[in-house]
């Protein structure tokens, strides 16, 4: 889709900046320095290739919001994470049009993450050459680091259409070079929307997907998820990366954490059993009568007390959902601030207050927005619905 309007508003946002080649050089390249590679440390190069095509109108705010979230994350890694790993960004947007703009564009060329600002300069408009905006970016990536055993790459791929006007690289050339890097130990994700995203990823060989719903929520939302197993991908690369480790160790232990990347984040429509670690959620009274449906099978089954309306007993956790909306939203808080606390368990929410409390599956989903940041919270499919997201 090509927007006429966004031409004169692109050009004027560009003024009279250097614009990108596409070809490896950007704007930023004069105000890099270089950083000593540690040999002791996991090498990791963060690459994230964003649609700017006319189709993303309308998204300009939270797609610019969602990419300096991302960068966030990847900076709180790096501070927490100093003594095992180095990260870098390459940031590259893509669209086709035939004006004076390049079609693949480097904002940040494997940048240090400590030397990267914030992101600005996104204005949708043109065609969607997607499969020559990866190959070209990841052929350079892996040129870049294929020599250093200790470097891997994490690819994050965010597009609302389909491939339509790539003139270098096809579906099977790119799907080669994907799986070629996957077995080096790379990781992809895919956050598509308006189009077959199950059709796109198998053809590309990409496991880690996401489709979102075209419109702020489902984009914002999107990019929170993202973030979260971006977040929980470093934690175990920081956990198991091993320098003393042979090449062929190296690339396994990468090979397993990228397998990893996206948890499985949506709660069994029945749960008979839970493994170590998993906590069952369930909807309650404040006078704690767990006395039907949820409530009456995590007193059988999971260590429910009754009388006890709120919070940890047994393996299960009690969401008080009668009493006003007020206190059930904040009850809904207080659960994703416990389990921020304890990343150790993983927390499986049933259909919380949409049982006997008879309230709105959309309206309790919404409460638990907060918990799409937290890897370890498991939600209802159609909770995951409502809040834009669908997952494959």
């Amino acid at each position: 889709m090509i927007n006429p309007f966004k031409r004169n508003k692109r050009a004027a946002a560009q003024g009279s900046q250097e614009i990108p080649t596409g070809n490896g050089t950007n704007q930023h390249d004069n105000a890099v320095v270089r950083e000593q590679v540690d040999p002791n440390k996991a090498q990791i190069h963060n690459l994230i290739i964003v649609d700017e095509s006319g189709s993303m109108s309308g998204l300009e705010r939270v797609t610019v919001g969602g990419i300096n979230e991302t960068i966030a994350t990847i900076k709180k890694a790096q501070e927490d994470f100093a003594d095992k790993q180095q990260h870098y960004l390459t940031l590259v947007t893509f669209d086709s049009h035939g004006g004076r703009v390049p079609p693949i564009r480097t904002h940040f060329d494997d940048m240090p993450i400590g030397q990267v600002g914030n992101f600005q300069a996104y204005n949708p408009y043109g065609g969607t050459p997607l499969f020559d905006a990866m190959g070209e970016t990841l052929t350079r990536l892996h040129e870049r680091i294929k020599d250093d055993e200790n470097a891997t790459g994490v690819v994050t791929v965010i597009t609302d259409g389909m491939e339509n006007s790539s003139r270098k690289w096809n579906g099977e050339a790119l799907r080669r070079l994907i799986e070629r890097l996957k077995e080096e130990g790379w990781s992809f994700s895919y956050m598509g929307s308006c189009h077959d995203v199950v059709e796109v990823t198998m053809k590309l060989s990409i496991d880690h997907v996401m489709a979102f719903d075209h419109d702020t929520v489902g984009a914002s939302n999107t990019w929170h998820r993202d973030s979260s197993s971006k977040r929980a991908y470093y934690e175990r690369m920081n956990r198991d990366f091993d320098s003393r480790g042979s090449r062929e160790e190296k690339m396994a232990m990468r090979r397993a954490n990228a397998r990893a990347y996206y948890a499985n984040r949506i709660t069994p429509g029945r749960i008979d059993q839970l493994a170590e670690g998993e906590v069952f959620v369930f909807g309650s009274n404040p006078e704690g009568k767990h006395s039907g449906g949820a409530a009456a099978q995590a007193v059988k089954r999971f260590g429910a007390i009754v009388g006890q309306g709120e919070g940890m007993q047994g393996q299960s956790y009690a969401i008080p959902t009668t009493g006003g909306d007020r206190l059930f939203a904040q009850a809904v808080q207080r659960f994703i601030g416990y389990a921020a606390n304890h990343p150790d368990q993983r927390f499986l929410v049933t259909r919380v207050g949409c049982g006997n409390a008879g309230r709105d599956v959309r309206e309790v989903a919404q409460l638990f927005a907060d918990a799409i940041k937290l890897e370890n919270i498991a939600l209802p499919g159609e909770f995951w619905h409502v809040l834009g997201l669908k997952f494959f």
